[in-house]
């Protein structure tokens, strides 16, 4: 039996585990650790890269979520919140190019909702 993408379901490709390095707020992101990776995933180059704009999407929704709900978040700084929009902003223009095969990681409507809702809030 073949192995594809676990993203795209491609085969034939070289693929890569999204493993080691540091999330969009500077935190150490490893999967290589079993104890932590007990479903491990292998992507194709391009859906690895929507796989990384997916870990940092879901840090900057939950940091949003955060600070709207009251709790300590690292976008309390308006420059953080900034960076986190303009993150957001590059994502979104990316999956715009990707197209559809993007979708299975993460949704184009995900991100532009969550771009409207921090453009509409000042301080960001």
């Amino acid at each position: 039996m073949a192995v594809g993408c676990d993203g795209c379901g491609t085969q034939g490709v070289p693929l890569a585990k999204v493993s080691l390095g540091r999330d969009f707020f500077g935190g150490v992101y490893d999967r290589l650790t079993p104890a932590l990776d007990t479903a491990p995933a292998w992507y194709c180059p391009a859906c690895s890269q929507v796989k990384r704009m997916q870990v940092d999407f879901r840090l900057i929704r939950n940091a949003w979520r955060d600070q709207r709900g009251g709790a300590p978040s690292p976008l309390d700084d308006p420059a953080a919140c900034r960076h986190a929009l303009d993150r957001l902003c590059d994502i979104a223009a990316r999956l715009d190019r990707t197209g559809p095969r993007a979708d299975t990681l993460l949704g184009a409507g995900e991100v532009a909702a969550l771009v409207k809702e921090m453009n509409g809030i000042a301080g960001c």
